[in-house]
């Protein structure tokens, strides 16, 4: 962690210009889901700085929100989900300038 701090701020202060945080996640839909799994689109932000990757969380109704996986395309399959709950999603684009607000939530009861 300190690695890449240190890394981003001597990019930043070498180039003259500071990296920006991705703005927003757009459009994030369930494409497709199944028993066990379910399948998450999303746009780019239109905001703020290029994204490095996305952190996908997951989390019950008005729970504490957990990360669940890491992916640097738009679409991410996630496998091993339980059964019979009511769960939320979300994704947020980070990069070295920081960490984008996060998108819009899906819920999906598999």
């Amino acid at each position: 962690m300190v690695e890449f701090q240190l890394t981003s701020l001597t990019s930043q202060l070498i180039s003259g210009h500071p990296i920006k945080a991705p703005g927003e996640v757009r459009d994030m839909t369930i494409r497709d889901e199944g028993d066990t799994w379910v399948l998450l689109t999303w746009d780019a932000p239109d905001e703020g700085g290029e994204v490095a990757v996305y952190q996908i969380q997951r989390r019950k109704p008005r729970r504490k929100w957990e990360d669940e996986a890491t992916s640097i395309d738009r679409i991410e399959l996630l496998r091993g989900q339980p059964r019979g709950v009511e769960l939320e999603f979300r994704v947020v684009a980070m990069n070295k300038g920081g960490v984008g607000s996060p998108s819009a939530t899906v819920t999906a009861v598999l």
